[in-house]
């Protein structure tokens, strides 16, 4: 495993990324467990090291990552070659799946609004309604482009390189639910749960805007760099977010977490989707020497 973060095109980001991740999932998991964070507020209960060591954490991964991405932006390429991809083709799969889960969630979300909107006709939940029902059609469109995705990865025939503006339709769910969270009247910069939300959405927005231009090929050249400097911080916001919240939930302890912030599957679907890219189609571009002698052959 450590080959293959090694020597995928993206190696020592790959790794700052892997550090990131395996000292900061720990820590929010205690931040959570040791009282430190209010469910009520999502402000934090008490002062502590964890939090300062969390946020710098996160702060000099997210900058390293963007910043070996500078530097390697003549240097890798993103692989859109048609063949069967059993791996990517299913986490295409799981993502279509977990949009479908938000999809639901949503819904739900939508009922709640209703009823405490039903007496005003122009209130601010009857605006968040509006703004969640334009999240569901565009998380349902999304679902249907990763399906094609995994469909085409799966049999080898597509790369969905033709499917240019539905391509689009996760930017734009990514888009509302970041929309969705700036409507919240509560302080996102005082409460860390929006804060890290609002953070790996706007990095989500990033990379699928990038991965659409890339899988389409529409002025995708110099364009791989970006998939692994945007995603990599998407990638490890949304396992920040998200999986301390699942470990909470299937043990029972899904009371400790912020009651405005509930867990999402698609960001853990989504976040392996970017791993498997960055790690198996950000590749180093072929040497120009190399490809000469072929051509010459």
């Amino acid at each position: 495993m450590k080959n293959k973060i090694l020597n995928s095109g993206f190696g020592i980001g790959n790794l700052i990324f892997v550090a990131a991740v395996i000292i900061a999932l720990p820590l929010r998991l205690y931040q959570y467990i040791g009282g430190i964070l209010e469910p009520q507020t999502g402000f934090y209960a008490q002062s502590n090291w964890s939090i300062y060591l969390l946020y710098g954490i996160l702060a000099v991964a997210i900058v390293a990552v963007v910043i070996f991405g500078l530097l390697s932006s003549k240097k890798l390429a993103y692989d859109n070659v048609k063949t069967v991809r059993p791996g990517f083709g299913a986490l295409s799969g799981l993502v279509a799946a977990g949009m479908i889960l938000d999809t639901f969630a949503c819904l739900q979300q939508v009922g709640n609004l209703e009823e405490l909107s039903a007496s005003a006709e122009s209130s601010p939940e009857l605006t968040t309604r509006y703004v969640i029902l334009a999240q569901i059609i565009f998380a349902f469109l999304s679902a249907i482009y990763f399906v094609v995705l995994c469909v085409g990865s799966l049999t080898g025939k597509s790369s969905g390189a033709e499917f240019k503006l539905v391509s689009l339709m996760p930017v734009l769910w990514s888009m509302l639910r970041m929309v969705a969270r700036f409507m919240r009247t509560i302080s996102y910069v005082r409460v860390s749960e929006l804060m890290f939300e609002m953070l790996m959405l706007a990095f989500m927005i990033l990379f699928f805007m990038n991965f659409a231009q890339c899988n389409s090929k529409v002025n995708d050249e110099n364009c791989g760099w970006k998939l692994a400097a945007y995603g990599l911080p998407a990638a490890l916001m949304a396992l920040v977010c998200s999986v301390p919240r699942l470990i909470l939930a299937l043990t029972g302890k899904s009371d400790v977490v912020y009651t405005g912030s509930m867990l999402e599957y698609s960001d853990i679907a989504v976040a392996l989707f970017i791993i498997a890219i960055v790690l198996t189609r950000v590749t180093l571009k072929p040497n120009k020497d190399t490809t000469t002698e072929t051509t010459e052959e």
